[in-house]
């Protein structure tokens, strides 16, 4: 199968970026939070070791340290920083914020302080590590009394820098990995997490390689982080296809609409398929299906996919304008009627325009 190209006239294409907080691989597991070594025996690596008792069937709470705290309440996490290199690694592990940024998590520069980096210590926040070894530590987060309602979004970072100047352009090298952190604050329980997936639309990228847009509304009020896998069926003479990875690394804030993108094999015909497409964020899982056709010509969209079930937020506008079509016809057939009414009667008394009388051109 052809690797994935890039879409610069089809919109925002979201590809997994190979860095330190947006790659679970770079974190030293997989999305599905199975353990797997570093892509380069040179680097440094972190992983979460246990999740809330509450999310222990949460894959995602398996990566990122994911949890509802209360006000007043002290919460810690233990994790592993692993150096995977030949040579002892000097490692400074720090808590840092982030924010939400075009779909993407976005760990804010280290000069940015406050909520919630504050709230966060590390046991050893220095270390050094042996060679191919880890070593386990502890995170603790304490909430204050005082504070606000609300989700935060902060990073846990474990950071090496090279011994000395890079001979070339002069300068450290620094590398850095993280974990994740989504806070929700408040007295009682979870905020909801939902999504809706609202529409399918197929594409070709720019070299022809069949693509699908899947737009997803985030209707719940944590953020969300996706990850899913697309089927195609019932394709010309019986083909059927996949599954295909949609592509990780979408973050969507509460009440946001995002693009996650799932590329196709190149030598796919361009249909009609039958689809059937799956997204799950942590315990939150939704499928639809339909009927989609690629269109014929590279760097374009097609139509949108049939779905067999309609998204939710459809229904009121169908509800409303089911409801107004027959209204508007039982008004309209009653002025009719009362025109038909008044005809038949002959001219109003003189002088009178009275109620009845009907407007001029019904």
């Amino acid at each position: 199968m052809a690797r994935p190209h890039a879409l610069p006239r089809l919109g925002a294409l979201v590809l997994l970026i190979l860095g330190a907080i947006g790659a679970p691989a770079h974190a030293d597991h997989d999305p599905r939070g199975r353990r797997a070594d570093p892509p380069e025996r040179s680097t440094i690596g972190i992983r979460l070791l246990e999740a809330s008792s509450n999310r222990r069937d949460d894959p995602r709470a398996r990566l990122y340290i994911v949890d509802h705290i209360n006000p007043g309440t002290t919460i810690s996490r233990r994790f592993e920083v692993r150096n995977g290199s030949d040579t002892t690694r000097a490692i400074r592990v720090y808590a840092g914020g982030a924010e939400i940024r075009k779909n993407a998590f976005t760990p804010l520069p280290e000069r940015v302080t406050g909520e919630p980096a504050s709230w966060i210590t590390v046991d050893r926040p220095r270390l050094a590590v042996p060679p191919r070894s880890s070593v386990t530590l502890k995170a603790t987060i304490s909430i204050p009394e005082n504070a606000t309602e609300g989700e935060r979004y902060g990073v846990l970072l474990a950071e090496t820098s090279s011994e000395g100047p890079s001979p070339q352009k002069n300068l450290r090298m620094i590398s850095r990995v993280g974990i994740r952190l989504y806070l929700d604050i408040g007295p009682g329980g979870d905020r909801p997490s939902d999504f809706e997936i609202e529409r399918l639309t197929p594409g070709r990228t720019e070299t022809g390689m069949p693509v699908v847009k899947a737009t997803v509304r985030n209707t719940g009020e944590r953020a969300l982080d996706f990850e899913g896998r697309m089927w195609l069926s019932d394709g010309p003479g019986g083909l059927s296809a996949g599954p295909f990875p949609a592509q990780v690394g979408t973050t969507v804030a509460p009440g946001g609409t995002a693009p996650v993108m799932v590329v196709l094999d190149e030598r796919l015909p361009d249909g009609p398929w039958g689809v059937k497409l799956e997204l799950r964020s942590g315990q939150v899982e939704r499928t639809v299906t339909g009927t989609l056709t690629f269109p014929a010509k590279p760097s374009s969209w097609g139509l949108p996919a049939f779905l067999d079930e309609a998204p939710s937020w459809l229904l009121p506008a169908g509800a409303v304008t089911a409801l107004a079509l027959p209204v508007a016809l039982l008004v309209r057939a009653r002025r009719r009627s009362a025109a038909r009414d008044a005809r038949q009667a002959g001219p109003p008394a003189a002088g009178g325009d009275g109620p009845d009388a009907p407007d001029a051109g019904t």
